[in-house]
């Protein structure tokens, strides 16, 4: 790691909530793919049963029709009722149930039970409780699951790390010689720890990823990809149609952190290929900033009409906009979706955080009415208690892709088997929850839909439908940055960063 990266790192005080929108396909033996599906009609068996023990009755004593008549009904009382339609989450089957899986067929796994791992920042003294809603959703959504069967089952047993921002590779290192797998897990500086997970092997399903070298990793299979270098040009492209003269007088505003480096090297080398060109590039203490009036006069005198602002949404955004209203300095703001969460909308009662939009490629909590998927998570994590936000459902959305692949694996229960599983779905949207991805291709896909914050609400801009979004293959960007570089990517862009 370049010292100037650890440099920045070090500078982090408070911080920074990364959305992960990924997965490569090796191409490897550990990736590949085998299913399997089955399939009875207990029902309709059933009935063809009883017609022909119809007939044959009738065609042995044509002449003891009352005797037929009894038989028949007899028959007809065993048929056992049809089974109950199976529990769903979204359009997707709960992969939850009974079974007679049983083996200890690899780390974690018994008889009785699977070990797994979740985490968050949780304990970041800058922000106690930071993305406490994965740990809060995956216990959720584990305890639902058990209370079903578990898997085929078996208990799912889950513990939650806390990774407190630096302490990534103590988790990993915890996590290796126990855990079957880590699933829906999320840590802002996750290439902290991904040396040590890649060294122990560890597979895991995260909920998002940050770091290139993360986001390319071994043994791993993501929901909704955001690899390095690729990324979806939705919220730029409906902002080159909507507000066409500011794309030639942007900037970026971004903190001294790793993470959002990355997300501002990433928006650079993508936006500038519909035409975006960017004037002004300032960064700020991850911590804040005692004044703001330099950063806004900056951008004012250089007549700033689009700023792309990364890092979080409190404290510093909002002191960033309130020093823009003071100096009268208007421009759209373009962000990332963790500023879709109920603290920022909460805060924007007074409106100085209007004219900001957010990309998106979940469906929004105020659409569950147009989303089974989004009320069933809610209804879920009102039932336990839990914290409510869009990392929620992305950790929703990774353990439904986790406990599908392991209940395909039946008895034969191995991370091999549940990576390959994972592999091999071609199209998977956590029942509803996003946009179409492919799980076992590391490419984001080319879809979205973009909010704006409206005092203390969110407002669907673009598509206007409820539960929609929009797919368009010319939004696809591809790039290479200091730090997909850095990752050394293979031929499958998987990186041997840690391997090499």
């Amino acid at each position: 790691m370049s010292g100037g990266y650890m440099r920045l790192l070090l500078k982090l005080l408070s911080t920074f909530i990364a959305i992960a929108l990924v997965t490569s396909s090796c191409g490897g033996s550990e990736r590949v793919a085998s299913s399997s599906s089955s399939e009875t009609n207990t029902s309709s068996s059933v009935t063809q049963a009883n017609e022909n023990q119809s007939t044959a009755t009738q065609e042995t004593d044509e002449s003891n029709s009352e005797d037929a008549e009894t038989q028949t009904t007899n028959d007809a009382e065993e048929t056992p009722p049809p089974e109950p339609e199976a529990p769903t989450f979204g359009n997707l089957e709960w992969p939850c149930g009974p079974g007679a899986a049983n083996g200890a067929t690899d780390q974690g796994v018994t008889d009785e039970s699977i070990l797994i791992g979740g985490g968050d920042d949780r304990g970041f003294v800058g922000s106690l409780g930071l993305n406490i809603t994965q740990t809060d959703t995956i216990q959720a959504f584990v305890d639902t699951c058990n209370e079903m069967g578990g898997i085929l089952g078996r208990e799912i047993i889950v513990e939650l790390y806390d990774a407190k921002i630096f302490e990534v590779s103590s988790v990993w290192l915890d996590a290796c010689p126990r855990m079957f797998m880590m699933v829906g897990e999320g840590f802002a500086v996750d290439g902290f720890g991904e040396e040590s997970r890649v060294q122990c092997e560890l597979a895991h399903i995260p909920a998002w990823t940050v770091s290139a070298a993360a986001a390319h990793g071994p043994w791993m299979i993501q929901p909704v990809p955001n690899p390095a270098d690729r990324m979806s040009l939705s919220i730029a492209a409906w902002i080159s149609d909507n507000y066409p003269d500011s794309i030639t007088a942007s900037a970026t505003v971004y903190g001294n952190f790793g993470a959002t480096i990355e997300n501002k090297d990433k928006v650079l080398a993508s936006y500038p290929q519909i035409g975006f060109e960017f004037e002004k590039n300032l960064e700020y203490n991850i911590n804040g900033e005692d004044d703001w009036t330099p950063f806004i006069l900056s951008l004012k005198d250089s007549d700033i009409k689009h700023v792309y602002f990364t890092g979080t949404c409190l404290p510093n955004y909002q002191a960033f906009r309130a020093s823009a209203a003071v100096n009268n300095f208007e421009a759209i703001y373009s962000v990332d979706p963790n500023f879709y969460e109920d603290s920022c909308r909460r805060a924007n009662s007074d409106g100085v955080m209007n004219g900001t939009f957010i990309r998106s490629a979940y469906i929004p909590f105020e659409e569950r009415n147009a989303s089974k998927a989004v009320d069933d998570y809610l209804k879920i994590m009102d039932a336990s208690g839990g914290e409510v936000a869009l990392l929620g459902m992305q950790t929703a959305s990774a353990f439904m892709l986790w406990a599908t692949a392991a209940k395909a694996c039946g008895s034969d229960l191995t991370r091999e088997c549940v990576l390959n599983e994972a592999d091999a779905i071609d199209e998977w949207t956590g029942g509803g929850l996003h946009v179409p991805s492919d799980p076992g291709v590391n490419e984001t896909p080319p879809c979205g839909l973009v909010m704006e914050l409206v005092n203390d609400s969110y407002r669907r801009v673009f598509p206007e439908e409820p539960g929609t979004y929009v797919c368009d293959e010319s939004w696809s960007s591809s790039f290479t940055t200091e730090w997909s570089e850095q990752a050394k990517l293979d031929e499958n862009r998987v990186s041997h960063q840690f391997t090499d």
